[in-house]
């Protein structure tokens, strides 16, 4: 298993290019950022973080545009995640402080090219993403970033939004109120899975590894999926361009819809995690 690893200052990260661009640990000075790996286990997982394009979280019966993209949660009879995480990307360049990665896909109604720059420095994580669309037809994109952060009783999480949106025992979002975002600590957090729209991208996490500080822009910040399950001590705090199962609830998206792309658009977007 081919592992790229990245280290600047007090920084060091783990990336498993045949695994999605899989984060397998993000590590501060030696501490945990994101639930490691388990030794032998492939991604995605409970643990480290994945890329979801090109579209994030759920889609109601896999449909999309007129299509159907196969079912991986069958529980759920939903298509969960997009399609990135399964599939390998590409090393373009490399450095041990910073790294270059490409994954062209065609499948179904998708034809894309993504490009994802990762940059440690001594202050912290960047990260850059460009999902350019190659096919011949406007098709509907979106994307994200799912991150499994350790959760302990210490655990807070501080974001500010305008909606918060309820959801169904499958996890697809039901109706929007208005909120003021989240400020709560683990027990206030546990049993969260909703999507929050109208944030400022800003996220303020404290974990057992410390405080971390998420900033995300441009796509990346039309919207928050939050996720504690009681289960599991991890706390997932998601940036997506659009709401799970977007193209099947025009009216409910409509504060966070997918992006009709025509040949040559693209979304793009940074997410960066410094500490406090």
């Amino acid at each position: 298993m081919k592992q790229l690893r990245l280290q600047a200052g007090d920084w060091e990260a783990l990336i498993l290019p045949e695994q999605g661009a899989a984060f397998a640990a993000l590590r501060w000075r030696g501490r945990d950022i994101l639930v490691p790996t388990p030794a032998g286990a492939r991604h995605p997982g409970a643990y480290g973080a994945f890329w979801m394009l090109p579209w994030a979280n759920r889609l109601d019966g896999g449909r999309i545009a007129g299509h159907a993209m196969p079912i991986n949660r069958t529980v759920e009879n939903t298509a969960i995640h997009g399609l990135a995480r399964d599939l390998p990307w590409q090393i373009l360049s490399a450095a041990p402080d910073h790294a270059v990665l490409h994954q062209r896909v065609t499948s179904m109604l998708f034809d894309y090219a993504a490009r994802l720059t990762l940059v440690l420095s001594a202050d912290g994580l960047l990260m850059e993403m460009a999902l350019r669309h190659e096919g011949q037809a406007p098709v509907p994109y979106g994307m994200g970033w799912h991150p499994w952060f350790a959760r302990s009783a210490e655990t807070s999480l501080h974001l500010k939004a305008t909606q918060r949106a309820s959801h169904d025992a499958r996890g697809l979002p039901q109706s929007f109120t208005p909120c003021a975002g989240i400020a709560a600590d683990e027990a206030g957090l546990i049993g969260l899975d909703n999507f929050l729209a109208g944030w400022d991208g800003v996220a303020r996490l404290a974990l057992p590894a410390g405080t971390l500080i998420m900033t995300a822009k441009g796509d990346f910040a039309a919207g928050v999926q939050v996720y504690a399950p009681a289960a599991q001590p991890v706390l997932c705090v998601e940036p997506v361009s659009h709401m799970p199962d977007a193209p099947n609830r025009a009216a409910l998206a409509a504060a966070a819809p997918m992006r009709l792309l025509a040949p040559g658009e693209a979304l793009s977007g940074s997410i960066r995690l410094d500490t406090a």
